[in-house]
């Protein structure tokens, strides 16, 4: 599905008080990935936001453990009715390699109904 990445509302208010220009939004391809706790961004998409880290979290995957910063960012739905979601983190991943900006996961889906048709090969999200 198609998303918008973007600084979040709090950094947006930070640079308008201070003068500072904000970035321009980032669209992309987002993935949908029941298998993933928090929601991911591609690192330099948040890079060219100019988002600074605010933590590190462990991440397991099948290659193993790792530790990735976590970033503060907007992420908005497109195509759909206007759904808009501050995370206070996410993973900054290496995703655009796979054609995809963002993987969505439990930390998102946890608030919404996914239906999976599988033979119609069509899925259904509503918050």
């Amino acid at each position: 599905m198609q998303v918008e990445v973007s600084i979040p509302d709090e950094l947006a208010q930070y640079f308008t008080e201070n003068n500072m220009p904000i970035p321009s939004p980032l669209t992309g391809i987002g993935l949908i990935d029941t298998g993933a706790s928090i929601t991911a961004v591609d690192v330099s998409i948040i890079q060219q936001l100019g988002i600074q880290p605010v933590g590190v979290s462990n991440v397991y995957t099948p290659q193993g453990s790792t530790q990735q910063e976590l970033f503060p960012i907007k992420l908005a739905f497109i195509g759909g009715p206007p759904i808009t979601i501050n995370f206070s983190s996410v993973l900054g991943s290496e995703l655009i390699n796979q054609g995809i900006i963002a993987l969505l996961g439990r930390d998102v889906l946890s608030n919404c109904i996914l239906i999976y048709n599988g033979t119609a090969g069509h899925f259904s999200l509503s918050m």
